[in-house]
Order: C-alpha cells, then structure tokens, then sequence
C-alpha cells in the first residue's frame, strides 16, 4: 500500500480503507447527482457561521493540535478528543469553548489504557475501544471507570462502533486481510459481548479501498443509523439490526468501475494523482434530513503534490434527503483524520491552527474570513484550534 504508507509518514497514523461492492446494482433507488456543477462559493453553501475558539487552560496548558481527532456535542460541552498515540487525552469544554478538565488514563491496570482508537458518547456512558477487542468505558462527564467490554479480540483496530443493545455492538474495524471467494469483505459487523457472535452485514468491500478509512455511520434516529464507505456509491439505513439501500449517489461519468476498484496498490497511487475519477471518502454526517460527506477529485486540481496534502482537490458535500439536491464547498480541513459532528441542523469541525492559517491564506472561508480574523486579534493565544459551527443553505 504504497499511497497508505507515504501517508502515515504526513499524518502519523492513518486508517484502512473499504470499497463499494462492485456488485451493487442501485436500480430503483432515488439518487443524486454529485458532479462539479454543485461545487459553490462557502459563501453560498453557508447560511450561518460561528467561530469558537478552544481555550486552554492557562496555568498548565495542554497540546490540542493532534492530527487525529474526534469531536462529539452535547447540549452542555464540547468534547474533544485527541487521538496521538501514546498520549492520547479526552478534553471538556463548555459550549463557548472554555477548558473545563482533560481526561487521560494511561497504563496497564484494569481501568486504565495504553492506547485509544475510537470514541462513543452514549448519554452518561463513554466508551473508547483500545485495542485487541477492547472496550473501557467510563461515566460522563465525571470520568469514573464502569467496566470493561471485550468484542472480538481478532479485531486489534476499531475505530468506529457503537451500542446497539445492551449486549451488541455495530463496528467497522480496520481490514484484516481476509477475504471471501469474491475478494471482498465486510465492512460492518455486530459483535456480542456476551456470546462472542460475529454478525457480518452485506456490505462488502475490495481490498484496494483499504487506503482511505473504515466505513462510518451517523445516528438518524435512537435506532436507526445512515451508513457510508469509501468509493461507495450508496447510502445505507440499518435498522432492527439490518441494512439497505438508502440513497444512490451519481457521480455521472467520474465514478469509478469494477475493474477500478481491483487496482493494485502501485496503480491506485498514480491513479489518485491523476484524478481521473471522484472518490467518496467513506465520512458521514447527518443532522435534519440533511447528510454531508467528503470527496476527492470532485473537481480537479492540476496542481496537486502526492507530498503535500494541502493540494489534495477535498470538498465537503452536503444532500438534502427531501429534494435530492447537492451542494459542495472546498474542504476547510482537506483530507483529514478528523472526525467532526453533527446536530440540531448544524455541522462541527475542528480547524488545527495550521488549518486556520491555510483557510485565511488562501481566502477559502470567502466573507467570514474577516470574521474569523477578528476573533483571532481577540485571542491572547492563537496557537489552540478553533472549532466552527455552521448551518448549510439546501432550499434556497
């Protein structure tokens, strides 16, 4: 995996990817286009903007800027996880971005971890997956230790799952290898905790894929979930424990084919280069019949750098479930392991402060980029990231 590996160099780490099923027949789904034509001005696609920056604590200040992160919502904090490896930490703030505690339990002892993967905020329960199958999970926003949740210990990364039940999980752990008579692999799976069972969902993908991401979900409902994963051109619901198809997204004459996605890795780093194709990057948000994803290449950039991932052609797309319309913008953060949110009509995201500087250098945040300036004037230290908070114009 060529690309992956000059990849984790620039991001130090970087996770698996998975792909659209070449077998996916999408005949009678309603569907929406997604081409250059709905690429817009960040002007245009935003309908309300707000800046917060994230204030760290002054007497001993802690380091925010990781390359992987996690950001979830709730109707009293911000919370904001960290992802560096071996000193990976879990920060608090309140809705205005000021520091209220960071969380950190490294070690070896039962209530502690040695590494963190990914993160679940379920109410008061916060659960975060540290390798080998492993779940710990701790009270929130106390941070008390509840227990610990073994899944599959073959499964060594997880970073995306959830609670479906009292004993079952849905995960989308990183690719082991293995495939079936197809050459393919599931992509989601049910693990019980308590019986041990492995449930794999119909949802399978090629090994090639495995250069972006695992495949992501994003809450519609208490029981329902939307699926998504790289190259795939389909949007799934799970529901009572099974998926199908959602939504068929038209990338016209740019998606990729079948023999596309059995590329092998040497082929698919020049090929990326070349953008010749649009890439669904397998991200996933959804608040209010709207749902937002990333893409690659929507519009080409004939000035990119395999070295340089400021010049990858990212763009941040947004459907409206009722009318089947699309908008994009330029991505703020670019091809990114930042992991944002989604709620109450609003999308999140984490701007690192190199993210910022890029974003105003190079005009991308349009008219609020005299906003954003003068919040940063106001700050006494601009080093921390600032998260945005935004709405998107769908029926306009």
């Amino acid at each position: 995996m060529i690309l992956r590996s000059r990849i984790n160099i620039l991001w130090l780490l970087s996770f698996s990817v998975i792909a659209c099923s070449p077998s996916e027949n999408n005949d009678g789904l309603p569907g929406v286009e997604i081409t250059e034509s709905n690429i817009v001005e960040i002007d245009e696609a935003i309908s309300s903007i707000e800046f917060i920056p994230l204030k760290n604590q002054e007497d001993s200040p802690v380091n925010l800027n990781c390359s992987v992160w996690n950001l979830k919502v709730t109707e009293e904090f911000l919370v904001y996880s960290t992802i560096c490896n071996p000193e990976a930490k879990i920060h608090l703030f309140d809705l205005r971005g000021n520091y209220i505690k960071s969380f950190q339990r490294i070690g070896n002892g039962p209530e502690e971890y040695q590494n963190l993967q990914g993160v679940d905020l379920n109410q008061d329960t916060l659960s975060i997956t540290v390798g080998g199958g492993v779940i710990k999970q701790y009270s929130f926003p106390d941070f008390e230790f509840i227990g610990t949740v073994t899944l599959d210990k073959n499964a060594l990364f997880i970073p995306y799952f959830t609670k479906i039940s009292s004993t079952k999980w849905l995960t989308s752990p990183m690719f082991d290898g293995n495939l079936d008579e197809n050459g393919e692999f599931s992509v989601f799976k049910i693990l019980d905790s308590s019986t041990g069972e492995i449930t794999e969902l119909p949802i399978t993908g090629t090994p090639i894929t495995a250069e972006i991401s695992e495949g992501e979900f994003a809450r519609l409902g208490e029981n329902s979930l939307l699926f998504n994963y790289a190259f795939s051109d389909t949007l799934y619901l799970f529901e009572i424990e099974k998926s199908t198809p959602l939504i068929s997204l038209d990338f016209g004459a740019r998606k990729p084919s079948a023999k596309d996605l059995k590329m092998d890795g040497e082929k698919f780093e020049a090929t990326v280069t070349s953008q010749p194709f649009v890439i669904n990057m397998g991200k996933i948000w959804h608040t209010e019949d709207v749902s937002r994803l990333k893409t690659f290449a929507l519009a080409k950039n004939p000035e990119m750098d395999i070295t340089n991932m400021r010049t990858f052609p990212v763009h941040e797309v947004f459907i409206d479930h009722k009318s089947k319309r699309a908008i994009a913008f330029q991505s703020l953060a670019g091809w990114s392991n930042g992991n944002g949110f989604a709620t109450d009509g609003y999308f999140y995201d984490v701007l690192r402060t190199e993210d910022w500087i890029y974003a105003l250098e190079k005009g991308s945040l349009g008219k609020y980029g005299e906003e954003l300036e003068q919040i940063i004037n106001d700050l006494e230290d601009f080093e921390d990231p600032i998260l945005i908070k935004y709405q998107v114009k769908m029926n306009e």
